[in-house]
């Protein structure tokens, strides 16, 4: 089995696949500096084992982190219990693709690395847009393998803790598809404002793309990503295991023989 770790600003994404790629397993736990490999050791062992998965046939580990100080753990883990060195993504590896002269990807992070390796993978010859809901939004735009550009947006998430903590009577609410566009009162009507607000955002983002690049196809990945697209019809599939995939995929093409 191959052990891919993707560690976020909110949460660490765990997968295990068999040697053909296919996921087994998949949990998350809140990201935490404070966690140690042996801690998160225990949460792996133990979800493993309630789903009747054995870790010690683990043969190899990749690691994808845009916490640069949670890196060092996961190497920890790697050594002290698989004894073995993991792969960690970075601009080095063999990609699958390639950036256009003139872009500075000096600090491109590897989750928009895995996400764009997978893409790549699963929809040859189509010309990409790849967005990921994450704690920031990101969107990358792939045209025949070469990576023109994108951008970074606040998260969802991270817009509704910005209206919670920035004001003084407005209540905190959790991220949901709203009844209407009309809230009928103040917790309704931020749902709305933030849903359609959002998906607004989203859909320019697009339009404007579409100017640059003909027929795209619209990928979109990451926790709040499904609500989404089902009200952006502009969006052609949501995968929920982009990350994950292309953590293997990775894996796979950079592996030592």
């Amino acid at each position: 089995m191959i052990l891919a770790i993707d560690v976020g600003n909110t949460h660490v994404v765990t997968g295990l696949l068999n040697e053909a790629g296919e996921l087994l397993l998949n949990f998350r736990v809140a990201s935490n500096e404070k966690m140690t490999e042996d801690e998160y050791f225990s949460y792996l062992r133990n979800i493993s084992k309630f789903n009747n998965l054995e870790i010690k046939e683990v043969t190899g580990i990749i690691i994808s982190s845009v916490v640069p100080g949670m890196i060092g753990t996961f190497l920890f883990l790697g050594r002290k219990y698989f004894n073995m060195e993991p792969m960690v993504v970075g601009l080095e590896l063999k990609l699958g693709f390639e950036f256009l002269p003139g872009i500075n990807y000096s600090e491109f992070g590897a989750d928009r690395i895995i996400d764009i390796v997978q893409s790549v993978k699963e929809y040859p010859g189509k010309n990409l847009i790849i967005f990921d809901f994450g704690t920031a939004t990101t969107y990358e735009v792939v045209v025949e393998n070469k990576y023109l550009g994108g951008g970074i947006l606040p998260g969802i998430d991270m817009s509704i803790n910005a209206l919670f903590g920035s004001t003084a009577k407005l209540p905190k609410v959790k991220f949901s598809t709203p009844n209407s566009v009309l809230g009928k009162s103040t917790n309704e009507g931020i749902q709305a404002g933030i849903f359609y607000g959002y998906a607004g955002q989203i859909k320019h983002i697009i339009k404007k793309i579409k100017e640059c690049v003909k027929d795209p196809y619209i990928i979109a990945t990451g926790g709040l990503g499904k609500i989404l697209s089902a009200e952006i019809e502009e969006i052609d599939i949501y995968d929920s295991e982009l990350s994950i995939k292309g953590l293997y995929t990775m894996y796979i093409n950079n592996k030592m023989n």
